[in-house]
Parts: C-alpha cells; sequence; structure tokens
C-alpha cells in the first residue's frame, strides 16, 4: 500500500509514477487507523507493508552509497524477481519489466547511458538478458554474487514467532 506510513504521519513524501495501467484508490487516514484497530490481523499486515518499504529503503541507501552502476542493476534485477517472486525467496527468472532505460536509471541513480553499458556487460557476462521489456535471468547465483543481493530483507515472514507475540499482544 502506497504511502502506508502517512496514516500515522500524515506528511507528503513525493509521488508515485505508475509504469502500467493503474487504478489507485485513496482510503482516508482515519479508516485505515480504524481497521487497523478493529482488525488486529490487519494492523500486523500494515506494519509488515512499513516495515518492508523502510528495509528497500534502506538497502537502497548502501546500495548508491557504495556499489557501481553494474552491481546496482544487478541487485534491481534480483529485488524485482524476488518480489515478482511472491516475497518468499524464491526468485521469477523471467518476468516483465515495463520499464526504460532511463526508468532504471532513475531507480538505481545512474544515467540511461551507464545503464546501457551495465546491462550489456551483464549480458555478456551472461548472467541476464533484458529485450523487449523482458527480463530472462540466466545464471541466479552469479546475478546475485554481482549485485552483493541477499534476499533477506525483502522476506516475508520479518516476525519470528516469539517477536510476533512480543509485539502483537
Amino acid at each position: 500500500m502506497a504511502d502506508l506510513h502517512s496514516a500515522v504521519r500524515p506528511i507528503g513524501i513525493g509521488g508515485l509514477t505508475a509504469l502500467t495501467d493503474t487504478l489507485i484508490l485513496r482510503v482516508p487516514h482515519t479508516a485505515v487507523r480504524t481497521l487497523g484497530r478493529e482488525f488486529p490481523a490487519i494492523a500486523e499486515a500494515f506494519w509488515r507493508d512499513c516495515i518492508l518499504d523502510a528495509a528497500i529503503l534502506m538497502q537502497w541507501a548502501v546500495n548508491l552509497g557504495r556499489k557501481d552502476a553494474r552491481s546496482r542493476l544487478a541487485h534491481i534485477l534480483c529485488e524485482l524477481a524476488i518480489r515478482y517472486g511472491g516475497g518468499r525467496g524464491d526468485p521469477l527468472l523471467e518476468f516483465y519489466l515495463p520499464m526504460v532505460q532511463e526508468q532504471l536509471g532513475d531507480a538505481a541513480a545512474l544515467t540511461s547511458v551507464h545503464v546501457n553499458r551495465s546491462l550489456r556487460t551483464l549480458r555478456q557476462e551472461r548472467l541476464v538478458t533484458v529485450r523487449g521489456g523482458m527480463v530472462e535471468i540466466h545464471d541466479w547465483e552469479r546475478l546475485m554474487h554481482a549485485g552483493e543481493f541477499d534476499a533477506t530483507y525483502l522476506v516475508a515472514d520479518t516476525f519470528p514467532d516469539r517477536q510476533r507475540r512480543l509485539v502483537f499482544q
């Protein structure tokens, strides 16, 4: 859910860009808070969503600060493969990516020239092919290594059972 944290602290953080046809529904903050109070399982799902957003943000702060262009693109492709795979840790090795190189560059803080060169390098290394909006990952292990990727921050089961009992009871 986009901007879910604003139900608690209503400040704008920027805009969203839809890459495909999208239906956007606005839910009033009071409705989100009421739903969370009345249904603890939904409150936990909201909490997990916020934690996932924060984990992705922290990971990308690290990526932008210390990785080169090739590693950033390898990382974003790994992240997308895990997310398209359902967030349980199993990657989807072929998926549609409705982004042009300029948008990939925006996501990874790179110029489209750097994106083009880095994708070519990843293709020449036989790690991945990006063509016509399709991504095909040829060597998952080596692509993860190239992107210094560890899917732990994306895994859907954020709380071990003991922590869940302490936080939500």
